[in-house]
């Protein structure tokens, strides 16, 4: 053996393996001379991010937006693994299975690939009872190794160098014995990435604007219009048997290039038969459906008085959602509306700005600050400009004070641009409902996106 390579990843979501980062440290084994330069790559990996894995390693997807694909990056590195024995941790079932997920996915040619793994060799070597596991921190908290960022891939791949060198020397391990050719596992086709609970999300809130349309008995061009485009969108994650008996129900609708109302119904009853199985609380699930609903009787920009009474009706027919957002704001404006028993058409517009406030309430109820000073802030969401003990750290800095969790007493609520996949509640995350609710009962919480926030010179 003489040419290494010491490999790790950091990968965007735990579906596709899709990589974000990539450290190399390619050597000479018997010299420790450099093969080619150490490499720290941060990759476009055109994929969704998963919140768990942003959590482990805090690459977002804005990080890597104006980086490299994968296919450009692989043209550069591809000598690094020819020829050469690679070294990880774990390498076989997480590194060197997201490096062949990639390369398959951009159907380009696999090579051979062989491995050595340092999980396995101190698995074999390490007796269990001197350290907690055998992860790779407390194997380099164990040998004095030092080790700048966890998962970052670069520092891992650092540390990984030391790790492999430690345990030869520690154990007078004969390395030929413990070289193996990598097999690729058999792996399904590259999926478009979606994850369940958007995946719930998105088929709550479709109900529920399906349900809008209906909801006048007239199906307008702007409805159609957006029907065709949601099919459009979601045939990407025809993979998931939920969304493929949709499309199934909607290619039929569609053949004609019309849509009935009777059409629409049955489309409510295929979507209503998923429903029944969700395991959502009926809280979360009526509330995406009244998002829905909100959306599709606004999307054509007027509000009707049949339209009005039947969505008055939908609220009293789900009085439990009472206190929660935005149920309560909802209904008093439309008992104001339909006190004397027409809408006119300031109040149609009057109805439409409300509805596309309570659709978008971190835009709505945004606000401007002049200082943080003293005041107790929160943070919901994924943040571009980097962790959250990074911004919070900033708030501190400036005088701001964190709040874990909102509080009657908060007086800012700061929204990350990369806001949660998993938002359960229509277009916003708990923080924002909480936030809404105690506004709505007289607190004066300030919401404000991430992007607005930073702009000002506080």
């Amino acid at each position: 053996m003489n040419k290494v390579t010491y490999f790790d990843v950091e990968y965007a979501n735990s579906n596709n393996k899709s990589i974000c980062q990539l450290g190399l440290v390619c050597e000479d084994y018997n010299t420790g001379e450099p093969f080619y330069p150490e490499r720290n790559i941060y990759i476009d990996p055109e994929d969704g991010f998963d919140d768990f894995c942003i959590k482990v390693h805090g690459i977002t997807k804005d990080k890597v937006k104006d980086e490299l694909s994968f296919p450009e990056v692989w043209k550069d590195i591809e000598q690094y693994f020819t020829n050469a024995v690679v070294i990880g941790h774990n390498v076989a079932s997480a590194d060197l299975d997201a490096l062949v997920k990639s390369l398959r996915r951009y159907n380009i040619d696999i090579p051979e690939f062989y491995y050595i793994c340092t999980l396995d060799l101190a698995r074999k070597f390490v007796p269990k009872y001197v350290i907690p596991n055998y992860s790779m921190s407390s194997l380099c908290d164990y040998f004095g190794i030092d080790i700048d960022s966890e998962h970052n891939a670069f520092d891992d791949a650092c540390a990984n160098t030391d790790l492999f060198k430690v345990l030869i020397e520690n154990y007078s391990i004969d390395i030929e014995k413990h070289i193996k050719k990598y097999i690729p596992h058999e792996t399904k086709q590259f999926t478009q990435y979606l994850s369940n609970p958007n995946i719930r999300k998105s088929i709550s809130e479709f109900y529920g604007v399906i349900r809008g349309f209906s909801i006048d008995n007239q199906i307008t061009s702007e409805e159609v219009e957006y029907i065709v485009e949601w099919k459009k969108e979601y045939s990407n994650y025809s993979n998931y048997e939920e969304i493929a008996v949709i499309l199934e129900v909607l290619n039929q609708i569609l053949d004609d290039g019309m849509i009935t109302t009777d059409e629409i119904l049955a489309l409510q009853a295929t979507i209503s038969n998923y429903l029944n199985i969700l395991t959502s609380s009926p809280i979360t699930l009526a509330t995406q459906i009244l998002n829905g609903i909100m959306k599709g009787i606004a999307i054509d920009g007027v509000v009707t008085d049949d339209e009005c009474r039947n969505l008055r009706q939908w609220l009293y027919d789900n009085i439990y959602l009472s206190g929660h957002y935005p149920f309560d704001k909802l209904t008093k404006t439309l008992e104001q509306v339909l006190k004397d028993n027409v809408v006119t058409e300031l109040e149609s517009d009057y109805i439409t700005e409300t509805i596309k406030d309570l659709l978008n309430p971190v835009d709505s109820l945004k606000e401007q600050l002049y200082s943080i000073d003293d005041k107790h802030v929160c943070l919901s969401g994924n943040f571009s400009h980097g962790q959250k003990t990074v911004v919070e750290k900033y708030i501190i800095d400036k005088g701001g004070i964190i709040d874990l969790t909102v509080k009657k007493s908060t007086d800012v609520l700061l929204v990350g641009d990369l806001e949660c996949q998993a938002y359960s509640n229509g277009t916003y995350g708990r923080k924002i409902k909480k936030a809404l609710e105690y506004n709505e009962k007289g607190c004066k919480i300030k919401i404000m996106k991430e992007s607005d926030f930073f702009k000002m010179d506080l």
